[in-house]
């Protein structure tokens, strides 16, 4: 019996086959096979028309072939030199300027040694001859207007009771920034500014600045012209300026150090930059220094980026190096910056890349048991505090309080309590953390009296920012400055109370390198561009 799909099977193959029938497609491939010729068949027409009447094929005449081009053969075999093609040449020429442009980098930091007049920089700029006589004898007016008596009420001890919080506040609050020219027109270096300082002169404003190319701005406020700013410009270093010291007993002279293992004095008054310390590591690189606080008008301690301290004499006639120094192991990582204690110099406190501050005693000198650099020696470590992150400075006011602030976003306050010039006591708690096997020498034992809140993360293209206490304040009243980078300056007291966060309108980028004036309530900072803000 056949079944319903069965039969539906065989309806769909009938239709199918009439519908082949219509298409007439077997015609169509005989018509197709008949309109085309084998291969075989053209092959057999092609050899019928090449013979000959009689059936026979003509014989081939042999001809030898003539070479109408030449043919193609390896140059290198040959022996041939290859000219480049375009991409070759172009490639060249990249490498070659990308080594000129390596070796062009490595003369600008290369550091100058001996005495350099300031009249040969000048013309080496290109400086008009009238232009460069008329900047030195700017600036010879200049160091010739100091003395040591300009600064007598500025060191004398002031009987000046202490002003309230609030009328300081008010004070500060009411410091205007410098309005004759646009703070993007007062541009005191060309590249990133890494340190900034007022001349501790009181009858005029002078501001020094250094980038990191190793170029030193000074700018005398007061001869600015409405044509003209009173900026002049050396490069006497090959690297980063990480710091300038004026000295109230040789106000004509400015002392600078650098990356490039150089400190280096510009007396203004004589139009000359002298070398005084080129030091190097002891495999003979330049070992960059990274900070320097001269003790008394002779006598300076300094610091390195290799975490070393040494000391000089700037009453040595010939430039010192490594070997006229007596140098110490302190950190086995950077000192991004030290402080001296402003009334016992055998005491510094040191801050460092390996996230530690330490203060440490100069008079007793011991083996490094701690470092990992055989036979170092160091000074004896009467405490230390660890952070989180990497510790960016240390300072040291008047009053035995320490300010430091770290990449951790805060900002410490060590009250070290009375002091004794004979042998200073402090108020240092017993050690509160077990310290790691091997820095059994180093106590942690430091405690922050205040912690502030403050965003220390700079990154790569601003400079770290670094709290300073203004030095020897006219008020009698101890406060520090540091940048913001929501682009203003903080100042707080020694409680960590905020006196003042000034800003303004022109002020477009983050005063990352900021200072007070020694004695008077000035402040003047630096951005990533070299431009300078300044309030008074």
């Amino acid at each position: 019996m056949v079944t319903d799909f069965e039969k539906q099977r065989l309806q769909n193959i009938s239709r199918n086959k009439e519908l082949f029938k219509k298409l007439n497609l077997g015609g169509l491939s005989s018509e197709f096979h008949r309109g085309i010729k084998t291969v075989k068949e053209e092959a057999l027409d092609q050899g019928k028309k090449k013979r000959t009447k009689t059936g026979k094929a003509k014989g081939k005449k042999r001809t030898e072939l003539t070479q109408e081009k030449p043919l193609r053969r390896s140059r290198r075999l040959a022996g041939m030199q290859l000219e480049p093609d375009g991409q070759n040449k172009l490639q060249d020429e990249l490498e070659r300027q990308k080594k000129e442009k390596e070796e062009q980098d490595r003369l600008k930091s290369i550091r100058l040694s001996g005495n350099v007049m300031l009249s040969d920089i000048l013309d080496s700029k290109g400086d008009a001859g009238d232009s460069a006589a008329k900047t030195l004898e700017r600036l010879s007016r200049l160091g010739k207007s100091f003395s040591m008596g300009d600064f007598y009420e500025a060191v004398k001890d002031s009987q000046t009771s202490d002003k309230k919080t609030s009328q300081l506040r008010d004070e500060l609050e009411s410091l205007q920034l410098y309005e004759k020219y646009l703070p993007n027109d007062i541009r005191l270096t060309n590249q990133r500014m890494t340190s900034i300082i007022f001349h501790p002169s009181v009858s005029r404003k002078i501001v020094i600045g250094g980038d990191t190319m190793g170029l030193m701005g000074i700018w005398t406020v007061d001869d600015d012209t409405d044509e003209d700013l009173a900026i002049t410009q050396f490069k006497f270093h090959g690297k980063n300026i990480p710091k300038f010291v004026v000295r109230i007993e040789q106000p004509e002279e400015v002392v600078s150090c650098s990356y490039d293992g150089s400190v280096r004095v510009l007396d203004l008054s004589k139009a000359v930059s002298r070398s005084i310390l080129e030091f190097d590591d002891a495999w003979g690189d330049a070992s960059g220094i990274s900070d320097m606080n001269f003790i008394d008008q002779n006598v300076c301690f300094f610091t390195t980026l290799g975490g070393e301290f040494g000391t000089f004499d700037v009453r040595m006639k010939k430039v010192q190096n490594r070997n006229d120094s007596e140098v110490l192991r302190l950190h086995d990582k950077k000192i991004g910056s030290f402080c001296v204690n402003p009334t016992f110099s055998n005491q510094i406190a040191t801050a460092s890349l390996d996230r530690s501050l330490r203060i440490w005693d100069l008079r007793k000198i011991e083996k490094s048991t701690w470092s990992e650099f055989e036979d170092a020696q160091s000074p004896h470590c009467i405490g230390s505090y660890h952070s989180r992150l990497s510790v960016s400075t240390a300072d040291w006011n008047n009053t035995n309080d320490i300010v430091c602030n770290s990449y951790d976003n805060t900002i410490r306050l060590f009250q070290l309590g009375e002091q004794h010039t004979e042998d200073p006591k402090y108020v240092i708690e017993p050690r509160v953390e077990e310290s790691a096997e091997g820095m059994q020498d180093i106590p942690i034992n430091l405690t922050p009296t205040n912690t502030l809140k403050h965003n220390c993360q700079t990154g790569r293209w601003v400079s770290i920012l670094k709290a300073r206490w203004q030095s020897r304040p006219k008020d009698n009243i101890q406060k520090f400055v540091i940048g913001n980078m929501n682009r203003y300056f903080d100042v707080f007291d020694r409680n960590g109370t905020q006196l003042a966060h000034l800003g303004h309108e022109y002020m477009t980028s983050v005063p990352a390198v900021a200072c007070f004036h020694p004695t008077q309530n000035w402040i003047v900072g630096g951005n990533a561009s070299g431009k300078t803000f300044l309030f008074s």
